[in-house]
């Protein structure tokens, strides 16, 4: 499949990144499941963390209790976010929000509605349903907007993830399957403020590419139950499924094709500072390198202290590395996202 490149660039004003609570480590994730569904589902946890590399991760949830309402909700963990970007930004009113996210506050109205109205923000809204390649969407709406109008006010993009509470810590809910959501994923919201290219070369986003190769594949990743297609909720709720042999064909490939997408482009790895990947798992660093033959330093990895933050990922992740104090002025990060539901690619060049 061939990606599609936005023409132009977008400037980026401003982001934010916002985590709920203290860090939860595998230690006390496990002391839990151990608790909930015995010794041997923990000791399989255990052997499921280290294989993903994940230590620590951020949950909206209780652990003590089954099923639990979300203690710190999408639409604060996205207010927080966004009100940290538009700080930066010295923004106070945007002429547009597009959010992203996989567990909105409310299927109907949109997120995006509970989050304008959080922040009272009279400005027109959307809401895309997706996962780990929202953000390479939403990049694809502002660079339209942006691009054909020179008027329109600076845009807000949000992912944000609250999908723990999709989980029902008991032995008839916990398989193999559910382990690996029980490990793997965490909850956050990520923000980025972007307005028209301003001519400069600094704080830039360009070359936002989008594609997949999803066709005729089973989903690697889904929610069941809740849908049209599905409206009775098998498990009480509607439930995180993973296809662990469809993603080993398919998801490494997925960074393949945004690397080759780039690479036809002109770009040359040599020049990119970082290179950010969506945030599958805690090796995502040392699998990178190895295959691309550049030094692990190179390679954000977010995923072994955060977790799979989905939708959120690529802009908390981005978030951090821009707050880190590690890039120079003029270094340019590429970020490459990848969504196993049925396989989309997406990315971005970043010009500090």
């Amino acid at each position: 499949m061939t990606a599609y490149f936005a023409k132009g660039r977008l400037k980026l004003l401003g982001s934010g990144s916002s985590l709920p609570g203290a860090p939860v480590d595998n230690h006390t994730l496990m002391s839990h499941l151990t608790l909930a569904c015995g010794e041997r589902m923990a000791r399989k946890g255990h052997a499921l963390a280290r294989q993903l590399g994940i230590q620590s991760r951020h949950l909206s949830r209780r652990l003590d209790q089954a099923i639990s309402q979300p203690q710190v909700s999408a639409t604060h963990l996205a207010e927080e976010s966004i009100t940290l970007a538009m700080k930066e930004a010295n923004l106070t009113e945007p002429g547009f929000l597009v959010t992203h996210t996989a567990t909105p506050h409310s299927l109907l109205p949109s997120g995006a509605a509970w989050i304008a109205d959080q922040l009272r923000l009279p400005c027109p809204y959307m809401e895309l349903r997706q996962a780990c390649t929202g953000f390479a969407n939403a990049l694809q709406i502002a660079q339209s907007m942006l691009g054909q109008d020179s008027e329109l006010k600076p845009m807000i993009l949000t992912g944000t993830e609250v999908g723990s509470v999709f989980f029902d810590i008991s032995p008839e809910f916990v398989d193999i399957n559910q382990l690996v959501n029980y490990v793997q994923m965490g909850d956050g919201s990520g923000s980025v403020i972007l307005s028209q290219d301003d001519s400069s070369s600094e704080h830039i986003i360009s070359h936002c590419f989008t594609g997949h190769i999803g066709l005729g594949q089973e989903p690697g990743f889904q929610l069941e139950g809740a849908s049209s297609a599905n409206p009775t909720c098998q498990h009480g709720m509607p439930a995180f499924q993973h296809n662990p042999l469809a993603i080993k064909k398919l998801g490494a490939q997925l960074f393949i094709q945004g690397i080759e997408a780039i690479l036809s482009q002109g770009f040359k790895l040599d020049q990119f500072a970082y290179i950010l990947p969506h945030q599958a798992n805690g090796h995502i660093d040392r699998q990178l390198s190895d295959y691309l033959d550049i030094s692990k330093e190179r390679i954000v990895n977010d995923a072994r202290q955060l977790g799979n933050l989905g939708s959120a990922a690529i802009w908390a992740s981005f978030d951090r590395l821009r707050q880190s104090g590690k890039l120079n002025k003029g270094d340019q990060v590429l970020i490459l996202g990848a969504e196993s539901t049925k396989y989309m690619y997406g990315g971005f060049v970043y010009t500090h």
